[in-house]
């Protein structure tokens, strides 16, 4: 039995080699034209998506860590003065003196800004006095003044 087992896996074996070679060379075929049908339409696809992240994502992204930068910044040093604080290692006294350094610094600022704004404001209006002054009095208007020159007198003769 164990001889006819093997023919009959044979003569099975050699009546369907042929339709597995048909279907071998139906899926390559196959194959081939969904690849010359599916690759440019990929390729376009693939295009498509790095020009959007190109354009769109990546300048997003880069604003926005951009923005996050300096309040990142800001809590990592909150953070940090916050721990020195609660390890003793600042005083009370300390983060009033601090704060009020910071208080006289801005206010000696904004005496600055205030007091670069009125001497631009006086150095303006001094400019535009001067203007309108020398076109109220322009030399054109004033009476000449008497000629000295000497005229040569006619011979009496």
């Amino acid at each position: 039995m164990s001889h006819n087992g093997k023919s009959g896996v044979r003569h099975a074996a050699d009546l369907m080699t042929p339709y597995a070679a048909s279907a071998k060379r139906n899926a390559s075929r196959y194959a081939q034209q969904a690849g010359a049908y599916v690759g440019p339409r990929a390729k376009w696809v693939a295009d498509q998506a790095r020009t959007g992240y190109t354009t769109q994502v990546a300048p997003r992204m880069g604003r926005a860590m951009a923005s996050a930068g300096p309040a990142s910044r800001q809590a990592a040093a909150r953070s940090q003065a916050a721990l020195a604080v609660l390890r003793g290692d600042v005083t009370p006294g300390d983060v009033r003196s601090a704060l009020r350094r910071r208080r006289r610094y801005h206010a000696a600022g904004m005496v600055v800004r205030r007091l670069g704004t009125v001497g631009l404001v006086a150095g303006a209006a001094f400019a535009a006095w001067k203007w309108w002054n020398g076109q109220n009095d322009p030399d054109w208007l004033a009476e000449p003044t008497p000629g000295t020159e000497v005229l040569p007198e006619a011979d009496a003769g």
